[in-house]
């Protein structure tokens, strides 16, 4: 079970580093209309703020563990990523881009390894 912990722990590491830093590092879009140059809309700083607090909790998922200090940080970093896990698929459905029956499906999809890895690390297999 730690192993399975570590493999979830380091996937979702993978995955999320790097699409909080393309959140929050990627430049507004700009457009040539009638010979000027207009900017389009980039990521608000929300958005931005959100894409790097996510870079943070993939990395606080392994850094914490692999040095052995301040290991309950790694379960509070799952924890905090049941936030996108809810917050992306409810923006979503506000926007009409899926319906409710997908939007409780994406929550359950994203919300699952992190649920699992807070629940390990708190509870049977502390690091």
């Amino acid at each position: 079970m730690d192993t399975l912990l570590w493999v979830l722990q380091g996937v979702m590491a993978f995955l999320t580093v790097p699409s909080g830093l393309m959140t929050a590092l990627r430049p507004a879009a700009r457009e040539y209309l009638h010979g000027e140059a207009v900017r389009l809309g980039g990521p608000s700083p929300v958005e931005r703020l959100g894409g790097l607090l996510v870079a943070a909790c993939g990395v606080a998922l392994l850094v914490p563990g692999l040095v052995g200090r301040a290991t309950v940080l790694t379960p509070v970093a799952a924890l905090a990523l049941l936030v996108p896990a809810v917050v992306v698929p409810t923006l979503k459905v506000r926007r009409g881009d899926i319906g409710p029956g997908f939007w409780l499906f994406g929550v359950l999809y994203l919300a699952a390894a992190p649920v699992l890895v807070a629940w390990g690390r708190l509870g049977p297999y502390p690091l």
